[in-house]
């Protein structure tokens, strides 16, 4: 059995495409999904968005200011491909993992002093945005280097099972996050009240808020520790940036149906940024400030995506990778028009809904990590986080929207991006995509028929 340590070498004779025991990738599968459960839980915080939003407006901040913490944590995932850079052996692999962790840790601690301080308006708003840019850094991180833990640690027939599990219990954590921070910032869940000596007041609640996301975080990193992964007895060295940086950019733009599926993760995500409108437009559809609603809204988000994401596994396991790509964009779609028509409080499943079309996170990731060999797969992914944080101009953008011409004006705009990735996803993409021939090595075939 492969031992726990943070690098343990591949059996002999097993070289760079061996997997673990049947039993130990069943563990990783479980580990997998257990880092994903207790960072869910943590979701409030550290999903930048809503409660940021919130605490804006709460300090009187315009709409553009709301936005800025969901636009600087996207401009950060330039990073993530120059840490795959400068780090690229996978004997690091638990390490920078557990290392991403800890930062968000350090972050939320962070942003916790400094509501218990409160020196002022400016230094809040600074801290949110210094928090989301470490959040920025880390997310897309552990994004890019959970995909090698499955592509080494799980067999691909067994990876629609983990990304159920993960994806599918792991909201459920996040519903219990969102119901306890709906309590910490109300005073109350549906009819249960908390007493009032207990009651966490503003600001104070906000910074137990981010202290509890720090100690999440901080479980996930102990839980990378046990993972039992094999790596090659010998790594190649870091290539130059001309090589690595560059040429990597150039493969990835010199293959068309990569370079489609990364333009497609770009554009979905972007219409999905729209979220953030989508809360401060609380007041306009019933009546009340969004902090007063915002955790009853992650709740929803968070339910609909349990049962989202057991189906959208299910249906990577018995169809092809491109089939959860459409039913996510639809999601999507659907739950901006449904913030547009819904009357009244029946405006709050827009959430929920749009929280089951948010997977599209996980499967317009693994659209092209199916068409990278394992050798590029970290690279690859990695560029795929870069290309995003174009992203970063979205949420100002929207906010810019609606600032001049209504709330309304931004979800119609979203809605046209939605509607044209998916016609792109649809007539564009292959439904079973395949690495590059010319791009794999030996050891990469290998892997692919193992």
């Amino acid at each position: 059995m492969a031992s726990s340590n943070p690098a343990t070498p591949t059996p002999a004779g097993a070289g760079d495409f061996g997997l673990p025991s049947e039993r130990d990738q069943r563990r990783n599968t479980l580990i997998y999904a257990a880092q994903i459960s207790i960072a869910y839980f943590a979701a409030p915080a550290l999903y930048i968005g809503f409660m940021q939003a919130s605490l804006c407006k709460r300090l009187e901040t315009s709409d553009t200011i709301a936005n800025l913490p969901s636009t600087v944590y996207l401009a950060m995932a330039w990073t993530t491909v120059v840490i795959a850079w400068l780090f690229p052996q996978a004997r690091l692999l638990k390490r920078l993992l557990s290392g991403a962790y800890l930062l968000m840790a350090a972050a939320g601690l962070m942003v916790a002093a400094v509501i218990v301080v409160q020196p002022g308006t400016a230094a809040i708003v600074t801290a949110l945005v210094i928090h989301a840019a470490m959040v920025g850094i880390s997310v897309p991180l552990i994004g890019v280097l959970g995909w090698e833990v499955l592509d080494r640690g799980v067999s691909r027939k067994l990876r629609g099972r983990a990304l159920g599990l993960a994806f599918g219990v792991g909201p459920a954590f996040a519903v219990l996050g969102s119901l306890g921070a709906q309590l910490l910032m109300d005073g109350k869940i549906f009819d249960f009240h908390l007493p009032e000596a207990w009651a966490p007041v503003y600001p104070y609640s906000y910074a137990l808020l981010f202290t509890i996301s720090a100690g999440c975080t901080i479980v996930s990193a102990w839980l990378i520790t046990r993972y039992r992964i094999p790596v090659p007895t010998q790594e190649p060295p870091r290539q130059s940036f001309q090589d690595g940086i560059v040429g990597g950019f150039r493969a990835v733009l010199g293959y068309p149906i990569l370079l489609i599926a990364c333009l497609a993760y770009l554009l979905i995500y972007a219409g999905n940024l729209v979220q953030i409108n989508m809360s401060i437009f609380t007041k306009e559809a019933v009546g009340q400030m969004a902090e007063n609603l915002a955790g009853y809204q992650l709740a929803l988000r968070f339910s609909f995506k349990i049962l989202a994401g057991f189906l959208l596994g299910w249906l990577l396991v018995r169809t092809n990778p491109k089939v959860p790509l459409l039913v996510t964009a639809g999601l999507l779609m659907l739950g901006v028009l449904w913030v547009l028509f819904a009357p009244g409080y029946w405006f709050l499943l827009a959430f929920g809904i749009n929280g089951a079309g948010e997977l599209f996170g996980v499967y317009y990731v693994n659209y092209p990590a199916q068409c990278s060999p394992r050798s590029q797969v970290r690279r690859n992914i990695s560029f795929l986080m870069l290309i995003s944080a174009l992203v970063g101009l979205a949420p100002v953008g929207y906010g810019f929207i609606s600032d001049n011409w209504g709330l309304r004006a931004s979800f119609i705009a979203a809605l046209l991006l939605l509607i044209a990735t998916t016609a792109m996803v649809f007539l564009k993409l292959p439904w079973r995509p395949q690495p590059r021939p010319q791009d794999m090595t030996e050891a990469d075939r290998a892997a692919l028929n193992h």
